[in-house]
C-alpha cells in the first residue's frame, strides 16, 4: 500500500544517466520490458538500464480495474493516433492505441489473462521453432504466475509475481452476461472453467482469468515485476529512466562474419521542445521491448530495416532486413450492438456520474466491490469455423467442412466477446448517437486472420508517430470468416432476446439487413476494427522466409551479436488469445536464455 509520505518511485532523468555504461539496456518499459528488466536485475552484480517513453504513473487510481481500462484518456498512460487509410475498409482511418507508461499495455488493457491453446505454440514449433513449442514455453507461463483460485496443477503457477484470478459466475455485474452463457450452452458450447488448461476444448465459453489481486486491484507487470519496493531495493544496479525517448541504437561496422555489435543507445527527453541527445554505452546486450509498433520504429531509426524504405528517409542502412515493420497482424473485430436497459450497461455510470458513479466509487473505496472492481471482460466464446454449420448459426459435433486434418484445426479462429458497452471504435459517433442509452454488444473477432499490414517511419524525428497500415481485410479469405462471425453473433443476440431478456433493438442491423449478404459485407467494410492485439512486425523466422524474419529463436536480430527484440512483435504467428500473457512468457524465456549464457 502506498502512503503520501512513502519514498517516491526511484526514476532517473535522461541527463542523469548520460555517458554511463550498463551491462544491459532495455528499450521500452512496457509489458515485456518490466518483466525482463526485473529478471535481469535479480543479480546484484548485473547493471541494467530501463528506458521508457512514458511516465511511471504509480498511482492508486491507475490500479482501479475499470478506471485504468479507459483508453480514451491519457491519464493512465494510453496514447493514440490515426492509422493510415484502410484501403479495404472504405479508406477509413481508425485509431491506434498503445500504453506509454511503465508497465505498457498491461496498465491500460482489459486485464484478460489468456495464454493461447497448446496448438498455438505447437504451430510455432511446426514453423521451425521447436524451442517455442508448448512444452518448452509452459514452464515460463507457470514461473510468471500466481493463480489465486485455480486448482494446483503442473500447468498453473502458484508462486510467481503475476497474480491472476477468476471472477465467480454470480459476481458478474450484469444479468445479460449470465443469460448469454445460458444461451451459448443451449447452442452446444461447453463452459470452460480454466481456459489456460492445455486440454481445454477449442469451442467453448471461456470464463477468464484476470490480472486482478485479492483486493480487486489491477496487477500490471509494473506491480508484478517492478513495484516500488523492488525498484528501491535495486536502485544501485537497476536504473529506471522514464519520460525518455530512444532515437537510435548505434553499432560498429560488420566484422568478418558480417555481424554487427550494438554499442550505444541514444535518447532524449520525451518533451519535443528539448533537443539535447544523451547516450548510454552497453557492455553486453541491448534488448528492444517497445511493442509491435514501437520496436520496428526503433530498429528502422537505427538503420535496420527494409533498404528501400530506409534510403527514402535518408537513413544509412546498417542491415537490410525487409521483415522489420512487415507482417503486422491483428485480431479483426466486428462490433454488433443492441440497446438494453440502462442498468444493464456501464453507460449507467456515465449518465449519472454523481449519483451512480459516486455510489460505485464509494463501494470500491470502502469495500473493494462494485462495478469499478470488475474487469470489463470476464468471458468469451471461442469457436472454430470448422465446427459451425455452413450458415454459422449452429455448433455441430463433426467438422464436415474440414477436408484435411491439420494441427491448426485445434486453434479457434473466432472469439465472441460480450461487453456491457459499445464495442465500436467510432467513439465520436457513439458519443453523438448512443451515449444516453444502455448498450450490450458482441465484438465478433477473427483470431487467425490472413490479412497483414505494415509499420513504416513517418520521418527521421523519433517524436513523429510511425505510419501504421493495419491492412485489415486485405486478404479476401478473411471476409468469409467475418460473415460467419456476424451470423453467429446475430444468432446469439436473437436467442438472448427470445429468452425474454430485454434487448430492445439491434443498433447495427435492421431485420431486413440481417439476411442480406450485400448489407453484411457493407457492414464488414464499414465497421471492421483493430482489437489492439498487434503482433509479428519483427517476427521470429529466417531472413529468407517467405514472410521475412527479423530475429532468430533466441530473439537476436539477424546480423547482430548483442541486439535482441522481446515483445509481441517477435511472434512468428499471432496466437488465438489476448496477448499480454504470451508476451510475459517470452520475457521470462528470454531472461532465462540470457542468464544461461552469462
Amino acid at each position: 500500500m502506498w502512503f503520501p509520505f512513502s519514498p517516491r518511485y526511484p526514476e532517473r532523468r535522461a541527463d542523469e544517466v548520460d555517458s554511463k555504461e550498463y551491462d544491459y539496456i532495455v528499450v521500452g518499459g512496457g509489458t515485456a520490458g518490466c518483466a525482463l528488466a526485473s529478471r535481469l536485475s535479480e543479480d546484484p552484480e548485473i547493471s541494467v538500464l530501463l528506458l521508457e517513453r512514458g511516465p511511471v504513473n504509480d498511482t492508486w487510481l491507475s490500479r482501479v480495474p475499470l478506471i485504468g481500462s479507459n483508453i480514451l484518456t491519457s491519464d493512465w498512460g494510453a496514447a493514440n493516433w490515426l492509422c493510415e487509410p484502410m484501403k479495404f475498409c472504405n479508406d477509413r482511418r481508425s485509431r491506434f492505441f498503445c500504453g506509454e507508461v511503465l508497465g505498457g499495455g498491461s496498465r491500460i488493457n482489459g486485464m484478460v489473462y489468456t495464454r493461447g491453446t497448446a496448438a498455438d505454440f505447437n504451430a510455432w514449433g511446426a514453423l521451425g521453432h521447436p524451442e517455442w513449442s508448448y512444452d518448452k514455453v509452459l514452464p515460463y507461463f507457470v514461473k510468471s504466475e500466481k493463480a489465486l483460485n485455480q486448482p494446483k496443477s503442473e500447468y498453473r503457477g502458484d508462486s510467481g509475481p503475476w497474480i491472476t484470478r477468476t471472477f465467480p459466475y454470480l459476481s458478474w455485474p450484469f444479468r445479460v452476461y449470465r443469460v448469454f452463457v445460458e444461451i451459448a450452452e443451449a447452442m452446444g458450447f461447453v463452459r470452460i472453467i480454466d481456459t489456460n488448461s492445455p486440454d481445454c476444448p477449442a469451442d467453448g465459453i471461456a470464463l477468464f482469468d484476470s490480472t486482478v489481486n485479492e483486493a480487486n486491484q489491477r496487477v500490471s507487470t509494473l506491480e508484478a515485476y517492478l513495484p516500488r519496493e523492488i525498484a528501491l531495493q535495486r536502485r544501485g544496479h537497476l536504473t529506471i529512466c522514464a519520460n525518455t525517448l530512444v532515437s537510435q541504437i548505434t553499432s560498429n561496422e560488420a566484422d568478418r562474419s558480417k555481424t554487427h555489435r550494438a554499442e550505444k543507445v541514444l535518447f532524449k527527453s520525451v518533451d519535443p521542445k528539448t533537443s539535447k541527445v544523451f547516450s548510454a554505452k552497453v557492455k553486453k546486450e541491448v534488448i528492444v521491448c517497445s511493442g509491435a509498433i514501437g520496436s520496428p520504429q526503433v530498429l528502422m531509426l537505427s538503420g535496420i530495416g527494409p533498404r528501400e524504405h530506409l534510403e527514402q528517409n535518408g537513413i544509412k542502412v546498417v542491415r537490410d532486413l525487409p521483415g522489420v515493420g512487415s507482417e503486422l497482424t491483428d485480431h479483426i473485430g466486428l462490433p454488433i450492438a443492441w440497446e438494453t436497459p440502462l442498468h444493464e450497461s456501464l453507460a449507467a455510470m456515465a449518465n449519472s456520474p454523481v449519483l451512480k458513479g459516486g455510489l460505485e466509487f464509494m463501494k470500491y473505496v470502502f469495500f473493494g466491490s462494485g462495478l469499478l472492481s470488475i474487469p470489463v471482460q470476464t468471458l468469451s466464446i471461442f469457436a472454430r469455423t470448422l465446427s459451425l454449420s455452413a450458415d454459422g448459426t449452429k455448433l455441430v459435433t463433426t467438422s464436415p467442412r474440414a477436408k484435411i486434418y491439420r494441427p491448426e484445426d485445434h486453434i479457434p479462429d473466432l472469439e465472441i466477446m460480450p461487453l456491457a458497452i459499445n464495442s465500436s471504435d467510432n467513439f465520436e459517433e457513439h458519443q453523438r448517437l448512443y451515449s444516453k442509452i444502455g448498450i450490450f454488444s458482441l465484438l465478433a473477432t477473427l483470431l487467425q486472420p490472413k490479412s497483414r499490414g505494415t509499420v513504416r517511419l513517418a520521418s527521421l524525428n523519433p517524436h513523429d508517430r510511425p505510419k501504421v497500415d493495419f491492412g485489415l481485410l486485405s486478404d479476401p479469405e478473411d471476409f468469409e470468416v467475418a460473415r460467419t462471425a456476424i451470423r453467429l453473433s446475430l444468432k446469439l443476440g436473437k436467442d438472448v432476446k427470445d429468452s425474454g431478456f430485454p434487448l430492445l433493438r439491434n443498433l447495427t442491423f435492421s431485420e431486413e439487413d440481417q439476411g442480406n449478404d450485400e448489407k453484411v459485407d457493407e457492414f464488414i467494410r464499414d465497421r471492421a476494427r483493430t482489437t489492439y492485439h498487434y503482433a509479428s512486425t519483427c517476427r521470429m523466422a529466417a531472413e529468407d522466409d517467405p514472410a521475412p524474419g527479423v530475429v532468430d529463436d533466441e530473439l537476436r536480430v539477424h546480423g547482430f551479436h548483442n541486439l535482441r527484440v522481446c515483445d509481441a512483435s517477435v511472434f512468428p504467428k499471432i496466437v488465438s488469445s489476448h496477448l499480454q500473457a504470451p508476451v510475459v512468457m517470452a520475457a521470462e524465456k528470454l531472461a532465462d536464455m540470457i542468464k544461461k549464457n552469462l
